[in-house]
């Protein structure tokens, strides 16, 4: 396995990593793996992401492309994968029907979970022996587009309906979580995957759950200060000892702060230079608006709903109430035409030929009562 800093995103082939900075994090770096490595029937091919609490690949299964995503190696990895992988499987189950085979089948907003063996499985994640070290993974269809921390590195102030499009599609995203008052808390650029629709409108996938917590279940579930990124983490999230409770308006702040990041050109708080504890400290302490630069926003009100969702307190309640304020400036994120299955037409066929062959009888039933009554 290579290893891989979080830092200056370098992955080396040895394991080793070597900074002439004091505080670089590269000798804590995360172990990930590398083409070629096999996770059962899953052959990696390339590494997608390395987030803090897991890794995402690409990977090969037969002839089908996926995406897996692999826990690091602690407890508290490990929980967050299991858990996520319970809520996407229930997402997938309610997202049936009878006539879903039929339907366009709308873009997906959260990743579709797979299988994570070859037979089936009662647990949504897989579990694996590899290297003599047990690895929890989780398989996913695969999505296209590039990451938006990678977008907004060619384009660091986006068009802001497009900014705004992305912001109301993720916190639609997290609606799940919402509907449960429980909490992602790890929300970054680096975990949406964004495609362009063939009318050129940006299409956001949200490719993690985060935490899934609601109230005190932070502190009995998860070690969890260094598995959030404290850049786009809530002031109340900044302080472990103070922290007693979360709530959905925490995932509400780092949405805005991503939204403030798309519309700003430039990070609200720069997470790549800066060690945690310095960030956290800067997080903490600022207690002002954060300066967007556009005059044009500030008469529709889009200035307003920025300073409020990042603000230290009286944030909207949860996400959807800031994308439902954000609709109320936009409108509806445009709509996209989605293919229909070939089992439609399909379908549409046989409707077709079984009212023909309706009419066709109902003809014979007339000539031959007309017949018959001469």
């Amino acid at each position: 396995m290579n290893r891989f800093c979080e830092r200056c995103q370098r992955i080396t082939v040895d394991g080793n990593l070597w900074c002439p900075e004091v505080d670089c994090p590269a000798e804590e770096g995360f172990m990930v793996l590398a083409y070629g490595d096999y996770l059962g029937d899953l052959k990696i091919t390339k590494v997608l992401r390395v987030w803090r609490t897991s890794a995402l690949y690409e990977a090969r299964r037969g002839e089908q492309t996926v995406m897996v995503k692999m826990a690091h190696e602690n407890e508290d990895s490990e929980e967050r994968l299991k858990r996520e992988a319970l809520v996407f499987e229930s997402v997938r189950r309610r997202g049936g029907g009878p006539l879903k085979a039929i339907q366009a089948t709308p873009r997906p907003l959260l990743p579709v979970l797979l299988p994570p063996y070859p037979v089936p499985s009662k647990r949504p994640y897989g579990e694996i022996s590899f290297r003599g070290q047990t690895k929890f993974y989780s398989v996913f269809k695969r999505a296209e587009g590039k990451f938006l921390s990678d977008l907004l590195l060619e384009n660091p102030q986006m068009w802001h309906y497009e900014a705004a499009w992305i912001t109301m599609a993720l916190s639609e995203a997290l609606r799940p979580l919402a509907a449960q008052n429980r909490a992602h808390l790890c929300l970054t650029p680096d975990m949406v995957l964004v495609d362009t629709d063939p009318a050129g409108h940006p299409r956001p996938m949200l490719l993690d759950l985060g935490l899934i917590v609601a109230g005190e279940e932070i502190q009995s579930i998860y070690s969890w200060p260094k598995m959030i990124d404290p850049a786009h983490s809530a002031p109340e999230l900044q302080d472990r000892a103070r922290l007693k409770a979360v709530s959905p308006a925490a995932d509400v702040y780092a949405l805005g702060i991503i939204f403030y990041e798309m519309l700003a050109g430039k990070p609200a708080f720069e997470n790549k230079v800066h060690r945690d504890d310095q960030i956290r400290a800067a997080v903490s302490q600022y207690r002002g608006t954060l300066p967007l630069g556009r005059p044009e926003l500030e008469f529709v009100g889009v200035v307003k709903a920025v300073d409020r969702a990042t603000a230290a307190t009286g944030r909207f309640n949860n996400v959807v109430e800031f994308g439902s304020a954000l609709s109320a400036i936009y409108g509806r994120v445009p709509p996209e035409i989605r293919p229909r299955p070939r089992a439609a037409y399909i379908f549409y066929i046989m409707i077709g030929l079984f009212f023909l062959a309706l009419g066709i009888l109902a003809v014979y039933v007339v000539l031959w009562v007309a017949q018959h009554n001469v």
